[in-house]
């Protein structure tokens, strides 16, 4: 009996085993994935404390002509719609970035339910509002947007990613499928942050560079910056997105902690990405 014994207590070991090594490496995957959200929430704060002073501190002032020195034509004189796209475009990018972190904070989710709902029903608004008024100022309003046709085609394809995804967030949500309505919701906030990925690369090539490699300065345009941009909106945040659900499916180890690996490594990146943009440009026009 005690051979028999033996023999059952060697054979559950290894599966033992087997699964404290594998939740351990759910809880590296969930804690580097914690990580990254970290770091971008700070940039987040940062570009929206940049963009409340600098556009809204122009609307507070009447000095809307201030537009100018950070966007080409952002103030028309007399344009009265391209003027209220811009407006909207701009301030409400704030409301979707905190709103889509508030949104995926757990503590908010658990505390304050009702909040969540409201905050939720309002992002879909803001961010349908925020997508018309970029396609607006993209295609409609001559001027008011830099970069090429292929710039262009990025970011109304990652405006089309990111109104998808938030209403078909919000029709699982209403139906009760919460795994659905959670995969959805994190499609819509990495589209929503394409504007703000676009200036982490752009300033972190920038530094490593030591000034403009692969395009042209004056035109905004070139090689790099259409690569970067269908990077930024439409392929990479989106294919990074799918492994990490992906890993999170396995049950076995290896494919996790890579997983994790690549997040760290990642939130490095957008780290210095966050350091490039707000040393060059964010900080210094606070001033």
């Amino acid at each position: 009996m005690s051979a028999i014994v033996g023999s059952v207590s060697a054979q559950r070991a290894p599966v033992s085993q087997g699964f404290t090594a594998a939740r351990s490496a759910q809880q590296l995957l969930s804690r580097a994935a914690l990580t990254w959200f970290a770091v971008a929430v700070v940039g987040q704060l940062i570009f929206s404390i940049y963009i409340l002073l600098v556009y809204g501190g122009a609307i507070v002032t009447g000095e809307t002509a201030r537009w100018n020195h950070v966007m080409p034509k952002g103030y028309v004189p007399g344009d009265t719609a391209g003027n209220a796209a811009i407006m909207s475009h701009v301030l409400l990018a704030v409301v979707i970035m905190l709103g889509g972190a508030m949104q995926l904070t757990p503590a908010i989710r658990r505390r304050v339910p009702a909040l969540h709902r409201g905050v939720g029903r309002g992002y879909v608004i803001a961010v349908t509002l925020t997508s018309l008024a970029g396609l607006y100022m993209v295609w409609v309003r001559e001027g008011s947007s830099v970069g090429d046709l292929s710039q262009h085609l990025a970011i109304s394809l990652n405006a089309v990613i990111l109104t998808t995804s938030a209403v078909l967030a919000w029709r699982a949500a209403r139906a009760r499928e919460f795994t659905v309505h959670r995969r959805w919701a994190l499609r819509a906030y990495l589209a929503a942050n394409g504007v703000f990925f676009f200036r982490l690369g752009l300033f972190l090539w920038l530094v490593i560079n030591q000034g403009p490699v692969g395009f042209d300065p004056k035109t905004f345009s070139g090689p790099f910056l259409t690569t970067l941009a269908f990077a930024v909106y439409v392929v990479v945040p989106q294919a990074l997105l799918q492994i990490y659900f992906s890993a999170q499916e396995r049950d076995g180890v290896w494919a996790p902690r890579l997983a994790a690996y690549g997040l760290f490594m990642l939130a490095v990146l957008t780290g210095a990405g966050i350091g490039s943009v707000s040393m060059i440009l964010w900080l210094p026009a606070m001033r």
